[in-house]
């Protein structure tokens, strides 16, 4: 079942709300830009969409976020070149991937944002599911038409995915960065951890269209304002959240803002500059890099020090000192984990 978060969301004022929000305390209504009685109706829809609005005698003050993504606040002056042209927020859906893939059929899509505050039928990497409780996390899908040369090839081939998969992890990771203060490391082939933690996991996927060449969803699943005792008891010691992370909850809007505009940022350095523009943040973001791993791929398991990752080379292993060097291709690379 696919629902929308409203089905008529009301038109919000994002600009008062800014004001508010930067404001140390309460604010006269006749004192904000524009008639008051306006300005009263305004700050009366954004206190129903749900903000955390005080007023007292005329005054109004900003006392916390919508619990709800606001597409309004998320779309306000975000500035993008191609992600986030259009955002959809839904309220429930079985998975934001297939809701993005189906607007494959025309280019005009390209950059399609498709965001819900639940999955019942959210997926990982190899099948896996991906499961998040209901308005806790930042469950974002998005829609490119990468040129030809750069978009997804045909079968199993991970060709045209794996600097997709990148500039999911490195958007995700630098916020996660900025947003905590700890650092936030990519695990090839799609999560993003702290600490050996999971914090978010990337799935791209790959489009057919009859008339050109395959489109691609990026999926990012990021867990945000998720308490530990709300995870499965089996990745409580494997799992973690921004707000565990930084002892705090979030504003789930401004976060997907966030990330539209960093995705938008590391798509466009990929489109302009070739893929290989993204290995530097790749490399120093790199979980494993230096350290001995096992790379598990179709024929059998490799071990030994993750030397270099590189985009067009792939992993670049060191089995023994000295012992010379032997590069796995990306597309070959079923699951990479430290060596003990």
């Amino acid at each position: 079942m696919t629902a929308w978060a409203d089905p008529s969301p009301p038109a919000l004022d994002v600009a008062l709300l800014d004001r508010l929000r930067a404001a140390s305390g309460f604010v006269r209504i006749d004192d904000l830009p524009g008639d008051p009685r306006a300005v009263a109706a305004a700050v009366d829809a954004l206190a129903a969409f749900g903000f955390d609005l005080e007023r007292v005698d005329g005054a109004v003050a900003y006392r916390g976020p919508s619990p709800r993504l606001c597409p309004d606040q998320i779309e306000h002056e975000l500035g993008t070149l191609r992600v986030g042209r259009r955002v959809a927020v839904w309220s429930r859906v079985e998975s934001t991937n297939d809701l993005a893939a189906r607007g494959a059929s025309t280019e005009a899509n390209d950059g399609l944002a498709v965001l819900a505050e639940e999955q019942t039928a959210g997926r990982g990497r190899r099948g896996r599911s991906f499961v998040a409780p209901a308005g806790s996390s930042l469950l974002t899908s998005v829609l490119l038409f990468p040129p030809e040369g750069l978009a997804p090839a045909a079968g199993d081939s991970g060709a045209g995915t794996a600097w997709l998969t990148l500039v999911g992890a490195i958007a995700a990771a630098e916020l996660a960065s900025e947003r905590t203060g700890r650092r936030a490391l990519v695990k090839w082939p799609n999560d993003v951890r702290v600490d050996g933690r999971k914090l978010c996991g990337v799935l791209v996927e790959r489009v057919l269209r009859p008339d050109g060449p395959a489109a691609a969803v990026v999926g990012i699943g990021l867990n945000v304002n998720v308490p530990a005792e709300a995870f499965p008891p089996d990745l409580r010691d494997s799992a973690t959240s921004l707000s565990l992370l930084a002892g705090r909850t979030f504003d789930r809007s401004e976060l997907a803002r966030d990330l539209l505009r960093r995705l938008d940022h590391w798509y466009d350095v990929g489109l302009r500059d070739g893929p290989s523009a993204l290995a530097p943040a790749w490399r120093s973001r790199c979980e494993h890099l230096g350290r001995p791993v096992r790379v598990t791929t179709p024929t059998g398991v490799l071990a030994g020090r993750l030397v270099d990752v590189d985009l067009e080379h792939g992993l670049s292993l060191e089995p023994a000192p000295g012992s010379g060097l032997v590069r796995v291709p990306l597309d070959a690379v079923t699951a990479l984990a430290a060596d003990a």
